[in-house]
């Protein structure tokens, strides 16, 4: 098969989802190069747009409204999202250094990361509790949720004092939306805003601090000028005033706004940095000495001029940067210069829908009321969410066209030569398979214990008289565009079958199939697949022992898992005892998500969750359920929740035993019914309730009950235990990591399957 995708030739990185680089991924995908693949990385899967998180903290937003879900923005356009902490770059090498997973390389990249918290010096870690910094934005939410329930819950006679620590525009929007808030509901505390110098926000605008002070006053904010913060005690801060009088001050909380820091890693990558340690960039927004690395936002020190630390300005660059990329890639125009307007608008939060402006020249804004200020800054942003987020259907749309503009430029020689094979798909219905293998005729060996037609999940042969042999194979279809992440998921999965029989994997097989690519690409797919293979087999006491590569019309992984098991230790699937209770150890959703992920339709945080359960071992589960009389034990896979069930009950009648199972005990991913309520369902859904309506009721269906019939990939483990030990084998489930085990039903006298 002739594969007619543009090949990869190769690779932009784009290092952080601030304003800047999300700006490039979006021009670039709309008016793409042939040959150029995308990646962004981000440890934050929601990247927040900083000029509305003051409304968001007033109530006025939604999270979504206000955050830039990376995940879903990259699916839509087809890029590549990898979620992971950068912790350094190797210019040499073009290697980008991630926490506690494989480099990455590059042939471009841009860092747009943002900027960390300064902190006091702390004397005690009961001091650091009391610490909240605004940087990074995303950990900060999360300190202010807890800080708002905390002073909702609290009934003490004593006002709870509380501080912000800097008087810029952070921390003077922080102050006021706090003190705002506590009025509201009648919290008992009061806020101290702390600043080492007299001014709010800037010395030049006196308008807009006679405005400001005027707010802070007519709120009751304490306002300390000219005031240092040098220590955080145990009890509060250490305090000295203009005349250099040192006190201490208690307070119950500490916000600190004061101006951040740059990351680490800038310095230990021995990249050229300022004094502060912010990365230097030239005029066209080039690192310093280096000629294939951009950077831009907070993170930077502009060398032709100093700037603020203020998010217009990443916006601002975010234009010349997809310029400077893309000329460094085609190489048909210069390279431009960024020239930073003089001075920067700021449109202020105040609370109630209220804003005022704040520039150091005039502007026919300022003469405008707060209320109508607050519309026009609500307008502009909303309007710059709207341009970078992925759309958002009420329903499961008939159709949706995917097909992205077609490059007017290409990286591909035009002398490229492709040498493609034909690709395999993902798993089929049950019911296609078991119609196909039952025309055929196997031959039988005394060596295999259970084969082809006995429908487990390994194959068991006999080692020797003291030990058999199981052996599996699982592949895969790219689902997900981390490549190392597709590894990691693919080998739990394949060797979870293992898992499920009560065996121990000892070896393992890898096949790859790779989309057309130059080799310097395959090079790359080929070290980030087996990296993420390689971690879960090296924590699993696997080896690997061989495989196998080709070139396809997409990416592909196929497993095979060689374990072995001691005859008494088997687990079967069929049950045995009716009575016993059924035993889940993961949620289901997984089809449903990643069928709305290939639409750009789910939640990054919902895909994250799934991903996080994906990557969990069945092996503690099974070591675990292995101490108490399990009657019947299989994986979630393929086939859904009820058509593994199904297989439990065995192939005849001859055994007579069924499952009842309660829906609504069935756990759930969180938002996947909503998911299911839309209309999203992966594809072999309908196919795997097809495959069972000889033996369901007639009120019984897909759309009724989809989680019946959710396809799952690497899911939990799905047992009967006598009920008497049901409770004791759930405490030590939970009790050893697996939280989510539940009870869903009971195994019935009577080979039915009965929904309730």
């Amino acid at each position: 098969m002739n594969n007619k995708s543009t090949p990869i030739v190769s690779d932009l990185v784009l290092l952080g989802g601030g304003h800047a680089n999300i700006q490039v991924l979006k021009m670039l995908a709309m008016n793409p190069i042939g040959g150029l693949r995308i990646t962004l990385i981000s440890d934050q899967t929601h990247s927040p747009y900083s000029g509305m998180i003051p409304g968001y903290l007033a109530g006025y937003y939604f999270y979504e409204d206000c955050h830039f879900d990376l995940r879903r923005i990259c699916e839509e356009l087809g890029l590549r999202f990898i979620k992971a902490k950068i912790i350094g770059i190797d210019p040499q090498r073009k290697k980008i250094q991630l926490e506690n997973r494989a480099e990455v390389g590059y042939d471009c990249a841009s860092i747009n990361v943002g900027i960390e918290p300064r902190s006091l010096e702390n004397l005690s870690p009961e001091a650091t509790v009391k610490l909240i910094p605004l940087k990074p934005i995303s950990k900060f939410l999360a300190h202010w949720d807890k800080l708002i329930a905390d002073l909702k819950a609290y009934k003490g006679s004593d006002t709870l004092q509380l501080a912000v620590v800097g008087a810029g525009a952070a921390g003077v929007e922080i102050s006021i939306i706090l003190k705002m808030l506590i009025d509201q509901h009648q919290w008992n505390a009061g806020v101290s805003l702390i600043q080492r110098h007299e001014f709010l926000i800037s010395a030049k605008d006196r308008l807009a601090q006679g405005k400001l002070s005027n707010t802070l006053k007519k709120l009751g904010i304490t306002v300390l000028q000219n005031t240092q913060a040098l220590k955080e005690q145990e009890n509060g801060l250490m305090l000295k005033d203009e005349q250099g009088f040192v006190y201490t001050k208690d307070f119950y909380r500490i916000l600190m706004a004061t101006q951040a820091s740059a990351p680490k890693w800038f310095k230990r990558s021995e990249l050229p940095v300022s004094s502060e340690g912010f990365l230097t960039v030239t005029e066209k927004l080039l690192v310093e000495n280096e000629h294939d690395l951009f950077a831009a936002g907070d993170c930077i020190h502009f060398s032709p001029a100093p700037l603020k630390k203020a998010g217009v300005y990443a916006v601002r660059q975010g234009r010349v940067l997809e310029h400077n990329i893309r000329a460094f890639f085609t190489g048909k125009s210069e390279l431009k210069n960024f020239h930073p307007k003089k001075n920067v608008l700021s449109l202020i939060t105040i609370g109630e829908r209220k804003a005022l402006v704040h520039q150091d020249s005039p502007s026919i804004l300022r003469w405008m009321w707060p209320s109508l200020l607050w519309i026009v800054k609500d307008g502009i942003d909303r309007r710059f969410m709207q341009r970078f987020q992925a759309r958002t259907f009420s329903i499961k749309p008939q159709h949706v066209n995917k097909t992205m503009p077609v490059p007017k430029s290409t990286l591909v020689p035009e002398d490229w030569e492709s040498n493609t094979c034909g690709g395999c798909g993902s798993k089929l219905a049950a019911s296609t398979l078991i119609r196909s293998l039952n025309k055929l005729a196997f031959p039988k060996d005394d060596a295999v214990l259970l084969g082809v037609n006995d429908g487990e999940d390994c194959a068991l042969t006999r080692f020797s008289e003291h030990v058999l042999c199981l052996q599996s194979i699982d592949q895969f279809r790219s689902f997900i565009s981390d490549p190392y992440l597709l590894g990691q998921i693919a080998t739990q999965h394949a060797l979870s079958d293992v898992y499920a029989m009560g065996g121990i994997a000892k070896t393992a097989q890898v096949g790859l199939t790779l989309a057309a690519a130059n080799k310097k690409i395959h090079q790359e797919d080929i070290f980030q697949l087996m990296s993420g293979v390689l971690d879960i087999l090296t924590k699993s006491a696997v080896s690997l022992v061989g495989g196998h590569t080709g070139e396809g019309a997409e990416l592909a992984i196929s497993i095979a898992v060689q374990g072995e098991v001691a005859p008494e230790q088997v687990l079967r699937k069929q049950l045995t005892q009716s009575g016993n209770r059924l035993v889940l150890t993961k949620p289901i959703g997984t089809g449903a998500i990643f069928a709305a992920n290939m639409l750009a339709q789910a939640n990054g945080k919902l895909v994250d969750e799934a991903l996080s359960s994906m990557l969990e071992s069945n092996k503690t589960a099974m070591e675990i359920i292995k101490g108490f009389d399990v009657s019947g034990c299989t994986d979630i896979t393929g086939f859904g929740l009820l058509g593994h069930a199904f297989e439990m009950m065995g192939r005849n009648d001859d055994n007579a035993l069924g499952v009842k199972i309660g829906y609504q005990a069935i756990p759930l991913f969180d938002g996947v019914g909503e998911l299911f309520a839309k209309g999203y369902y992966a594809s072999i859904a309908e196919e795997n309730y097809q495959s069972l309506t000889a033996v369901l009721s007639a009120d019984v269906s897909n759309q009724k009950f989809p989680a019946l019939f959710d396809p799952q990939t690497s899911g939990g483990l799905l047992f009967s235990v006598p009920a008497d030990q049901e409770e004791a084998c759930l405490k030590a489930l939970h009790q050893n990591g697996v939280t989510k085990a539940c009870d869903i039903g009971e195994i019935i006298g009577r080979r039915e399957i009965v929904i309730a």
